[in-house]
């Protein structure tokens, strides 16, 4: 009954929260935070045009305004609605920001110069949370093909650093225990294409075994953040991917 009434208690903090989200009417965070990150925009293949959007761009900016906000509302650090900027993936501007968040790398292609400047955030400490993709059987995405995004994304890391793979996660890892204790990684993703595998999450290590990338594989927890005020999500799995979220963030700002 206990953790029945966390969960509602937490369920209606983040409805009012979000419900009641202001709309910034500008793109720049504020001076005072302590937590801005960067979402960024990367060079696309031929595929990507073919979408609705650019794939870079999918859940913002609404994704972008619910993370920070509730990380905000749950812990000391000093955060807002705006607290996110665009950055372009072969900036040096990146190196402004420890955290940054990768949308749908299935359409992803790194010229030289962002392999570059890439490679030097992450071995110089950034944190990457990789988000939207899959692999699946049957995808709208591809006109009803197979999809395989994991596997586009692997060919573009050996572009950077061609001795490393990624590897599966689990919960004994500290960035699941960080803030929250994520008590299980089978998650339900918030939509499923005809054949889609498995919720698997993966991570990129240096060469001292230390973290640098998070992967969300055959899952979108971003959208739980963007439509969680619309009602289209299940509270408890939304709740869920804002603790994977807030997790990725502290992790990124304490290791």
């Amino acid at each position: 009954m206990r953790k029945r009434f966390l969960l509602l208690t937490l369920a209606g903090l983040l409805v009012s929260l979000c419900v009641f989200l202001p709309r910034s009417l500008s793109d720049a965070p504020p001076q005072d935070s302590e937590f801005v990150y960067a979402r960024i925009r990367y060079h696309m293949t031929p595929g990507a045009f073919m979408m609705r959007e650019a794939p870079w761009h999918h859940d913002y900016p609404y994704g972008d305004e619910t993370l920070p906000t509730i990380l905000g509302e749950v812990s000391h650090v000093r955060t807002g609605s705006t607290s996110y900027k665009i950055v372009d993936i072969d900036s040096p501007e990146l190196f402004r920001y420890p955290f940054a968040y990768l949308s749908e790398p299935g359409y992803m292609d790194l010229n030289s110069k962002d392999v570059v400047n890439l490679r030097e955030y992450l071995d110089r400490g950034g944190f990457l949370f990789v988000d939207d993709f899959r692999t699946a059987d049957f995808s709208r995405q591809t006109g009803g093909g197979p999809e395989d995004d994991i596997a586009h994304f692997r060919r573009e890391l050996k572009k950077m650093y061609p001795d490393r793979d990624f590897v599966r996660l689990d919960l004994s890892d500290p960035i699941f225990n960080v803030f929250y204790r994520i008590k299980s990684l089978e998650m339900t993703p918030p939509y499923i294409f005809p054949g889609q595998h498995p919720v698997e999450f993966l991570g990129l290590r240096d060469a001292h075994g230390n973290l640098q990338m998070v992967l969300d594989n055959n899952n979108d927890i971003s959208e739980y953040f963007e439509w969680i005020d619309q009602g289209r999500m299940s509270m408890h799995d939304a709740a869920t991917a804002l603790q994977f979220g807030i997790n990725y963030a502290m992790y990124a700002m304490t290791h």
